[in-house]
């Protein structure tokens, strides 16, 4: 079963969302200062944001690791 592209874009959102908190977070401790935190978390996340993208689409690309529907034989759990 594959996935939408709106699928992987959201699915990315939301987990950028949870690392922007985090890095905003760390970078915060780290600096001190509030607004250089949400400036560099917000670059931070567009680059990653872009990459996972990319990362996610190739993923789906390969047939590697892949289970076919009622297929049961190839699984190694």
């Amino acid at each position: 079963m594959g996935s939408t592209r709106q699928r992987s874009f959201v699915k990315g959102m939301s987990w950028e969302f949870i690392s922007f908190v985090i890095t905003l977070a760390a970078v915060y401790l780290i600096y001190g200062n509030i607004i250089f935190s949400i400036k560099f978390s917000v670059i931070l996340s567009v680059i990653k944001l872009f990459f996972f993208y990319i990362h996610e689409r190739a993923w789906k690309k390969l047939k590697w690791g892949k289970i076919k529907d009622g297929d049961k034989n190839n699984s190694s759990i």
